[in-house]
């Protein structure tokens, strides 16, 4: 690659890892999953500085085209990220039927606790119409 090339990879890089860091700050992305992002970004900013790091690490594991190297980190480095979302969203639902259980209950417990003083009130009423029957 050219050097405007590495320059142009460099400000995308850098504009990933900023578009990150304001998602972040309104609130947008949890810190949680935006570190991901954030490794994913330093990784792209330190490759395209040093684009000499790419070739060395695929003559050592015998890749013998370096931007190969490049799309099977990118395949990695998504199914890594698919693997976090997956891992995210089962935590989620999970605590989603906890959540829905737990209001079940709380709506049975409300139920029982209105059945109970409508009988309560039904006999209060029955029974100050008998007191007032016997007077």
């Amino acid at each position: 690659m050219k050097p405007d090339i590495y320059l142009f990879s460099f400000f995308i890089s850098l504009s990933f890892a900023a578009t990150i860091l304001y998602l972040i700050r309104n609130q947008k992305l949890k810190e949680q999953y935006a570190l991901l992002w954030l490794t994913l970004s330093v990784m792209m900013m330190v490759l395209t500085l040093f684009p000499s790091i790419l070739d060395d690490v695929a003559r050592r594991i015998r890749i013998e085209y370096a931007p190969s190297l490049l799309y099977l980190l990118s395949v990695v480095g998504i199914l890594f990220i698919l693997l976090h979302l997956t891992m995210a969203v089962s935590s989620l639902a999970q605590r989603n039927v906890e959540l829905i259980q737990t209001l079940a209950l709380h709506e049975r417990k409300i139920h029982a606790l209105m059945k109970q003083n409508g009988q309560s009130e039904k006999e209060e009423e029955e029974g100050t119409e008998g007191q007032r029957a016997n007077e």
